[in-house]
């Protein structure tokens, strides 16, 4: 008899604890399905505002007063594969709206959803000018190191090489570059772009219909000429840094310089001006009585020429992509 009271008992417990479980289980399958209000809907009127009632619904049961902000509801206008909210359809929208009204049962329904609203917005607006700083960013790596790599070999195309090799190499690069910079012109006199100057004087070319935009890029006959000018003013700051540091011997150094002469008149402005950015730098980088060492330079080079800065032809502003410092 006692054997059957304890196993009564014993039987009790385990049906207690099952029962416990299977709420626990139910309580947090409620719970998930809860959150299954974010999803993507159907771009149709009926879906929008069907899930627009039960973000409305899950407001009004959380107690979301106006003013409150939401996390996973802010996300969820955001993200594409979501609601999608600033790039739907008009009538989309409204419906959202209609059924965020009902759901969250008061009059109070639109100052609620209004400051989530403002919040997604505001997030799209910093991660889109985040967006636009990275493609910036590399945009300008990439010219750079681009730009960079060129010179370097350049460099030894002058001090090494012939001007037969230099102008394989312009040849060669004027090709391929021309490709891309007539396919900009294309599109630009087949016309609708709208013109964006940046003080700097880049032009930006966009054509929000096509979403497409389209750099105004150098052509290609001033892209070569600052291939050259950035050589030379590499060189000039190269060679002032290493004869000061005595890493390069006098007589070295002014061969360099008769074996530059050709490559010098090859570009405007010319031998007097080419001259100049290569002083220019090599002056910066020399230190003490840097004038002085780099005109005996030049003169035991054979050099009969008085170097002379290079100026922008007036009215015209540099682009920040191949401006050259000084």
């Amino acid at each position: 008899m006692l054997s059957n009271r304890k196993t009564i008992v014993s039987s009790g417990i385990l049906l207690l604890i099952f029962s416990f479980l299977i709420g626990c289980v139910t309580v947090d399958s409620t719970t998930k399905k809860e959150e299954t209000i974010i999803i993507r809907p159907e771009k149709t009127v009926a879906s929008y505002e069907d899930v627009g009632r039960r973000w409305g619904t899950r407001h009004w049961q959380m107690g979301l007063k106006p003013g409150g902000l939401d996390e996973p509801f802010i996300n969820a206008l955001i993200e594409p594969n979501n609601l999608d909210f600033f790039w739907v359809h008009a009538d989309l929208k409204n419906a959202f709206i209609k059924g965020y009204r009902f759901g969250y049962q008061d009059r109070t329904a639109d100052l609620v959803l209004g400051p989530n609203i403002t919040e997604a917005a505001a997030r799209i607006g910093q991660g889109t000018a985040r967006r636009f700083v990275e493609v910036i960013n590399a945009f300008e790596r990439g010219w750079a190191e681009t730009l960079n790599r060129a010179i370097h070999v350049f460099i030894t195309l002058i001090s090494e090489g012939s001007q037969a090799d230099r102008e394989d190499f312009i040849r060669k690069f004027i090709s391929e570059y021309t490709v891309k910079y007539n396919e900009t012109q294309e599109k630009l006199k087949a016309g609708g772009f709208i013109a964006q100057v940046s003080e700097g004087g880049t032009m930006l070319y966009i054509d929000a219909t096509k979403t497409l935009a389209i750099l105004d890029i150098p052509k290609p006959e001033t892209l070569k000429t600052e291939i050259y000018h950035q050589t030379f003013k590499v060189m000039g700051d190269e060679w002032g840094r290493r004869f000061s540091h005595n890493l390069i011997k006098r007589d070295e150094l002014i061969d360099l310089l008769r074996r530059s002469k050709t490559a010098l008149q090859e570009v405007q402005p010319g031998l007097a001006g080419n001259m100049g950015i290569i002083k220019d730098a090599f002056l910066k980088s020399y230190g003490t009585d840097a004038e002085y060492v780099f005109n005996g330079l030049i003169k035991d080079a054979g050099y009969e020429i008085k170097p002379k800065p290079v100026e922008l032809p007036k009215n015209e502003k540099p682009k920040p992509s191949t401006k050259r410092k000084r």
